[in-house]
């Protein structure tokens, strides 16, 4: 059965076994890409699909050790919309993260994104070098940035505050990088780019999110084999935390992509749940994500 332990992180403290920690997919689409970079060669996209597959998946992001069965499923899709010359290309990623569910075979997402500020330079077969200590290229460190974060998010869902050390190297990917290049800007022009996504996980004024986190996978999904009674309440009391949270702060990024992330999941978790639990996150979340109000009105009858 592909799970993480309960035990989780004592497993990925252990030295016995090595292996990397994600299985990512990566797939890059040239479909969109204008009448304009016609004359580009589309080929070398396959190599870049390849390329940056591996970097993801044979690189060591931690010090823990990872079970075979206990990697971390994401996926990442650059989508390639413009040639703008000189190797120069521009275009969107969406990124998705999932994480198995105690004593199940589903698997429950955590993540779901769309980055609208790629843009990098890139040659057939160019190496893929990436240091920690530096910013030497623009694409792996996107990548090496998506790949911590998708750590943080998991480990925070298993333990709180877990996933510290993983936000801290985020930061200093965002504080590397060169003034003015998109997508790390910390301006009111990008509001939903990889700083401000970063920022609303990080900042102590929205440390709710990440008890959330926890709270609702860890203390929620992960006993529902066992009581789903008590872990619908954990969800519950998890969901009026996030409610809380955006009566705080709204238009909170972390709460609209968990929203985003989640919503089919709310749904299917209070199908089986009481009328009045029902009727209760059926309010809370019509609050906090208004545009699937037509979704949890019918969740709630």
């Amino acid at each position: 059965m592909k799970i993480i332990s309960v035990l989780v992180l004592t497993i990925m403290f252990s030295s016995r076994l090595y292996a990397q920690e994600l299985l990512c997919r990566v797939s890059v689409s040239t479909a969109n890409m204008q009448e304009m970079s016609s004359s580009v060669d589309k080929s070398i996209f396959s190599t870049l699909e390849q390329n940056l597959t591996s970097f993801m998946n044979e690189r060591r992001w931690s010090e823990y050790t990872f079970k075979a069965e206990e990697k971390i499923e994401c996926n990442i899709q650059l989508v390639i919309d413009k040639a703008l010359g000189d190797d120069l290309y521009e275009g969107k990623i969406f990124v998705q993260l999932s994480r198995p569910i105690f004593n199940s075979s589903y698997n429950s997402p955590l993540l779901s994104y769309q980055d609208n500020y790629l843009k990098f330079k890139y040659t057939n077969n160019q190496p893929f070098d990436y240091d920690e200590n530096s910013y030497i290229w623009t694409l792996t460190s996107i990548a090496a940035y998506y790949a911590n974060l998708f750590l943080a998010l998991t480990f925070d869902s298993y333990a709180p505050n877990a996933g510290t050390p993983f936000y801290n190297k985020c930061v200093n990917i965002i504080s590397g990088a060169p003034s003015g290049e998109i997508g790390w800007l910390n301006t009111t022009k990008e509001r939903r780019n990889r700083y401000w996504l970063l920022e609303s996980f990080t900042n102590p004024s929205y440390e709710a999110i990440r008890r959330v986190l926890y709270q609702y996978h860890r203390q929620g999904l992960d006993v529902m084999s066992q009581s789903t009674a008590n872990g619908v309440s954990a969800i519950l009391s998890a969901l009026e935390s996030l409610q809380t949270l955006n009566n705080t702060y709204s238009g909170n990024v972390a709460v609209l992509i968990m929203c985003v992330t989640k919503s089919t999941e709310f749904v299917n978790i209070f199908s089986g749940a009481t009328s009045e639990e029902k009727q209760k996150a059926a309010a809370i979340l019509k609050r906090i994500d208004p545009g699937n109000t037509e979704k949890y009105d019918k969740m709630a009858k």
